[in-house]
């Protein structure tokens, strides 16, 4: 997607896809999956929109930012279905920036959330696949 703009629509939709970049100490070897960690951030769960472009896309844009062990996705509206908070919050240098939140009042994610979201997400890139 090319855009001369330095944001895109606000709300983020539910249709879109959120992705989330993996390090290796947040990956569980034992289960070959995320760790529910991933989704756990004091500040919020760092994540980018898809906006109109595909996997492929918004894989190569999140790994020229970081060297990361995974990426996986979730759709917005899963997100939102497990009670979480979606906010297009745009970086001067990636406008798909955003993050999930527990809720309006509180950043990171408490209780069930972090694990449901990691449930619920798909592996979309592993760094020795």
């Amino acid at each position: 997607m090319s855009s001369t703009s330095n944001q895109l629509n606000n709300p983020v939709k539910d249709e879109e896809f959120l992705y989330r970049g993996i390090i290796d100490i947040n990956w569980d070897l034992k289960n070959n999956r995320p760790s529910s960690a991933a989704f756990k951030d004091s500040k919020g769960v760092s994540v980018d929109r898809s906006a109109n472009r595909d996997d492929k896309e918004s894989i190569e844009f999140l790994k020229e930012k970081k060297s990361f062990f995974a990426i996986c996705k979730i759709q917005t509206g899963v997100a939102r279905g497990i009670g979480a908070i979606v906010k297009y919050m745009p970086l001067d240098d990636n406008i798909y920036h955003s993050e999930i939140h527990d809720s309006t009042q509180r950043a990171q994610m408490q209780g069930s959330k972090p694990r449901k979201l990691r449930d619920r997400s798909e592996l979309v890139y592993f760094k020795n696949s």
